[in-house]
């Protein structure tokens, strides 16, 4: 009897991409310079918050497609 068809956790797998890039991008706001290439300065909790969100919003999409992947091969 064959064995059935296991299927990734999509909002585990989603979830924990959105954590992990969101600690990513936290740390690299936090060690990266507060100031960009045109000369503003922004407070270290702002870059914090965006590259927070960002790594978030960037895992998260990556995960969803491993996971994606992972679905589709048999």
């Amino acid at each position: 009897m064959p064995e059935p068809h296991r299927y990734p956790n999509f909002p585990a797998f989603i979830s924990t991409g959105a954590i992990l890039g969101f600690i990513i991008g936290s740390v690299v706001g936090y060690t990266g310079g507060t100031q960009d290439s045109f000369g503003r300065t922004y407070t270290s909790g702002t870059t914090v918050l965006f590259l927070g969100v960002l790594g978030a919003c960037v895992f998260g999409l990556l995960a969803a497609v491993v996971a994606v992947l992972l679905d589709r091969r048999r």
